[in-house]
């Protein structure tokens, strides 16, 4: 188990402008390989994080938008953030025919933080490369706050 908390630790440790481009070649590729997300997987996503019609989402290295077109076909109002500038473009593509989505081309590192403003922040597999001393109170500090 420590290997593999290591392993995720160097990861994320890495130069920011490194892993922005680790996976530029592969690009395409990965757009047209990756398996997409069940739609059951996303209900049940939605029904956990108690999301509404009006719910508005933090995504996290959206990649190509593989995660991100399944929550766009529900209606969500997203911001999607991808560093990588091959994948960033493949995001603005198929996400086109989404005008509540928003791609930005940054690392959450980078990206001037919008406190208080969204009701989930989406890592489908991302969080791994955001160092865990920004990347958990970051996203804290962007999800709206409970009324108990």
């Amino acid at each position: 188990m420590e290997n593999i908390k290591q392993t995720i630790a160097s990861y994320s440790s890495q130069d920011i402008e490194v892993r922005k481009n680790w996976y530029s070649p592969a690009a395409e590729a990965y757009n047209k390989a990756r398996p997409r997300y069940p739609q059951k997987f996303i209900e049940q996503v939605v029904e956990i994080a108690q999301l509404s019609t009006n719910s508005k989402i933090l995504e996290l290295g959206c990649g190509p938008g593989t995660a991100t077109t399944s929550f766009a076909q529900l209606g969500y109002s997203m911001i999607c953030l991808e560093p990588n500038p091959d994948f960033f473009k493949l995001a603005q593509q198929n996400c086109q025919p989404y005008p509540h989505v928003e791609i930005q081309n940054a690392s959450f590192e980078e990206w001037t933080l919008d406190f208080n403003n969204f009701d989930a922040v989406l890592a489908a597999t991302s969080f791994h490369w955001i160092s865990p001393e920004i990347g958990y109170p970051k996203a804290a500090n962007a999800l709206k706050k409970m009324v108990i």
